[in-house]
């Protein structure tokens, strides 16, 4: 019985130690990320003062607005 028992343990051991040997997966390379955008300027309208992105800004008499109602109406 006790060599069944020892005969178990060495081949638990052998088991892990041939486990321990084998390579472990390496992980996959992340993408490669996109550069942050610049922060973009931040414009205050002509009509009630709210600040909008500037490439949304609606421009009428080298003002800019942050609408086109607020263009039709001016300042």
């Amino acid at each position: 019985m006790k060599y069944l028992v020892l005969f178990a343990v060495v081949v638990v051991g052998l088991m892990l130690i041939k486990k321990s040997q084998q390579p472990r997966p390496t992980q996959r390379p992340r993408p490669p990320q996109s550069k942050p955008q610049p922060p973009e300027a931040m414009l205050p309208c002509a009509h009630c003062g709210v600040h909008a992105p500037s490439s949304r800004c609606v421009w009428r008499d080298g003002k800019p607005y942050c609408s086109e109602e607020h263009a039709r109406l001016g300042s």
